[in-house]
């Protein structure tokens, strides 16, 4: 898929538009897995094994982890 707008439609819809109409989420944040054991206060070496196991939801970009900010906003939600 482009991501290739014209400017007309660009300025039509606003460029916020433009993003979510691409399906992407302009306020969506990556975390590094420093900034993940920071937030919730563990060691970086549990946040890779937790990863690893499929115990926090990430993904891989090349040989390192990434993980959803609003994942971990849910998942730190009070029940």
């Amino acid at each position: 898929m482009s991501l290739a707008v014209g400017t007309e439609m660009q300025s039509a819809l606003g460029a916020g538009a433009v993003v979510a109409a691409a399906g992407l989420v302009p306020e969506e944040r990556l975390l590094t897995v420093s900034e993940v054991a920071d937030l919730l206060r563990i060691n970086k070496s549990t946040v890779y094994r937790m990863a690893k196991q499929g115990r926090l939801p990430a993904t891989r970009v090349g040989r390192q982890w990434r993980f959803r900010k609003s994942v971990l906003d849910r998942l730190l939600e009070p029940t």
